[in-house]
């Protein structure tokens, strides 16, 4: 055996390593862990690395160089040391393991069915604590979106208010009102019932949607004997809901059963990857069958990749992500083969508590299925780098703002619309431009309302989008990324209306509503609602400010400009500021012409002697 080792040290413990399974840790000269791996011999793996061999390792070259020490652990199967293994890796993070990319970031949710009147919870933590956690998923939007839609379907309590089988004092909130919660705080809900819908809660988030709507229609059914009409409809609308879900799955499984679907995409696989080249990033997108339908999908981005294998990549991946993973399916279906497969399916059913196979297809549909997850790990990959190469430094409200409103690119560039108006006189439009998260100052416009009379912001709104876009497409020009409307659904849709008859509502557009701070997407009735420290609500509160604040200031100068011209002038007593008062309060001298005395006495700093020489004044010009 021609040894490759200079440092005695590391030859003296690897002539004592055990042949014995275990979890082995390669560290650097300052005892950093730079590598776990896990083997059922641990004598024969470890010193493969340092024999010549064929055999192809994740460590090499530098690499390897810069390992001085290593550390084992004994365990007594290969499933124990997988275990260990992935524990030890999330607890070291080592530089040279591949990895799931920042999992923290990842979304579960909670059904507390360990508590009385069990609740319904989205946490970035999962706890032993006797609650049943479903997930991880990756995108934050669609998950909520996903869970406020469960809570519209099977009314579940949603608070974290420590509640018993009886006894509970407490007052019950708006959700009870809507009835998206049966009230168990005030000892409104009945226990049998509640625990039903918990049981229906619990099957839906697993994906079993169709045993979800067999035991609806048995309570429908039960209700409709006990003359319970008005609870019978109620869980027939549940049922509808749900049959709308299942009827857009249009993927089936020829085999019907439950199945993640798993391809992958690295950096070898695009044309030019620069970044993906350095951190040695890959996607892995799983797509999730459920009885046969395909019930959701997830990507997920790892590091490490670059001097790994196809198995090294599928392999990392099984173990880190059903390690943490609610659910195990009867069948794993990969890309590729996998590193010890009998090993993992074995841990994998002992999770299960039932059979799990791992198959790897080499033709038919389920070779289709894994190859469309390829592909869109792909495209998910090549995505990512484009934006990096876009904007060097990701700007994480422009990426959490394409999440959430689900965009098909970071919003790089955003055009906001605001109306200012105090009459027809005075009503102005404001278009800014945000470029990168940044206001782009010189892309600024600002519009006189030509065609609207009176105070309709809605028509008004649908002028000002109209006359920008019609000029853009006449001209060829930049179109946004993104519109943003300052305001509710009424200017939305007229924005949207104006866009629809340039044949531009293809852009994505949505309003910001002030007082919530609500998001609203067309043809979607229920807003979007952010917390009040996510970064893209701060991205486009700051927007749409800017935008408010550019009208106003036009609106402003339009005003001055009238006042310096004003039949005010010619009143004696009447300076700048009575007369900004003035304007401020009616709008244009036509309305304070037609003003009676007491409406003039009711602006700010007036006096009975000057607001009678006003209407005398005015009187006599009209």
């Amino acid at each position: 055996m021609e040894s490759r080792l200079k440092n005695q040290h590391l030859e003296k413990k690897l002539s004592n390593i055990p042949a014995s399974p275990g979890v082995y840790l390669m560290k650097d000269a300052e005892g950093r862990v730079i590598y776990a791996g896990k083997a059922v011999n641990l004598r024969n793996r470890v010193r493969s690395y340092f024999q010549a061999s064929k055999t192809p390792h994740a460590l090499t070259g530098e690499a390897l160089r810069r390992v001085q020490d290593i550390d084992y652990i004994i365990t007594d199967t290969e499933v124990e040391a997988l275990i260990l293994e992935n524990t030890l890796i999330k607890k070291y993070k080592p530089r040279y393991n591949v990895k799931l990319k920042d999992d923290k970031r990842y979304l579960f949710v909670k059904v507390t069915v360990n508590e009385p009147f069990p609740g319904l919870y989205i946490t970035r933590i999962v706890k032993r604590d006797g609650a049943k956690y479903f997930g991880p998923f990756a995108r934050n939007s669609a998950t909520r979106q996903t869970v406020k839609q469960l809570t519209k379907i099977f009314p579940i309590r949603a608070c974290n208010l420590q509640l018993k089988e009886s006894g509970n004092r407490h007052k019950v909130c708006l959700n009870y009102s809507i009835e998206r919660c049966p009230g168990p705080c005030e000892d409104l809900a009945d226990k049998e019932e509640y625990d039903q819908i918990v049981k229906n809660v619990c099957l839906f988030l697993g994906g079993k949607k169709e045993l979800v709507i067999k035991e609806l229609q048995k309570e429908m059914q039960t209700a409709a004997e006990k003359l319970q009409f008005e609870r019978a409809a109620k869980i027939r609308d549940r049922i509808e809901a749900i049959e709308k879900t299942v009827e857009k799955q249009k993927l089936d499984s020829p085999d019907g059963d439950d199945e993640d679907v798993i391809g992958f995409a690295q950096k070898d696989d695009l044309p030019a990857a620069p970044s993906a080249a350095q951190t040695g990033e890959a996607c892995v997108q799983v797509l999730m069958l459920r009885d046969g339908k395909l019930t959701g999908r997830e990507h997920y981005f790892l590091t490490g990749t670059q001097d790994a294998t196809t198995s090294d990549i599928l392999t990392a991946f099984l173990e880190q992500y059903y390690l943490e993973s609610s659910f195990v399916p009867k069948t794993v279906i990969l890309q590729d083969a996998v590193e010890n497969p009998e090993a993992i399916q074995k841990w994998l059913s002992e999770k299960r508590g039932s059979n799990v196979s791992i198959h790897v297809p080499q033709k038919g549909q389920k070779r289709q299925l894994v190859e469309m997850a390829a592909k869109n790990a792909k495209s998910i990959l090549k995505q990512k780098e484009l934006n990096v190469v876009l904007k060097a430094g990701d700007n994480p409200s422009l990426l959490e703002l394409q999440e959430i409103l689900e965009l098909p690119r970071q919003p790089q560039r955003i055009e906001a619309f605001d109306i200012s108006n105090l009459g027809s006189d005075f009503a102005v439009g404001s278009m800014v431009v945000f470029e990168k998260g940044e206001p782009a100052k010189s892309e600024y416009r600002r519009f006189r309302i030509r065609t609207v009379e009176g105070q309709d912001d809605f028509a008004m709104m649908r002028e000002v989008v109209m006359r920008r876009y019609f000029r853009a497409v006449e001209e060829n020009a930049i179109l946004p990324d993104l519109i943003l409307i300052d305001g509710g659904k009424g200017q939305l849709n007229s924005a949207v209306d104006a866009l629809k008859a340039l044949n531009l509502d293809n852009l994505p557009t949505i309003g910001l509503a002030k007082q919530f701070e609500h998001i609203f997407v067309p043809d979607k009735s229920e807003p979007i609602i952010l917390q009040k420290n996510n970064p893209a609500l701060h991205l486009i509160q700051r927007v749409r400010d800017e935008a408010h604040r550019f009208a106003i200031n036009y609106h402003r100068k339009l005003r001055s400009k009238d006042l310096t011209h004003s039949v005010l002038d010619e009143i004696p007593g009447i300076g700048p500021k009575r007369k900004e008062a003035l304007l401020s309060h009616f709008g244009s001298i036509e309305k304070i012409q037609k003003a009676s005395l007491d409406k003039l006495l009711a602006v700010k700093g007036m006096t009975h002697r000057i607001a009678e020489r006003i209407l005398k004044h005015l009187v006599t010009k009209g």
